[in-house]
């Protein structure tokens, strides 16, 4: 079941929304406004250590903090 991302066209508001049904008319959860678009986004991955990874490194996960333009 997959979280999409969604930005209100009318307010502005950002959210998540956990889709069940693919068919559900998904709505602002702020003003209840239909008049959304579904946003481009990356996930990150938690590692043993706590840190986090973001899908967008293009290497094995390591990121120089002072080399990264992604952070």
């Amino acid at each position: 079941m997959p979280v999409y991302e969604y930005e209100c066209s009318d307010c502005g508001e950002e959210f998540e929304v956990l889709v069940l049904d693919p068919d559900e008319t998904i709505k602002c959860a702020t003003c209840d406004s239909e008049n959304i678009g579904k946003q481009f986004s990356t996930f990150g991955l938690g590692s043993s250590d706590g840190n986090l990874e973001s899908s967008e490194s293009g290497d094995s996960g390591s990121c120089p903090q002072s080399s990264c333009s992604c952070c």
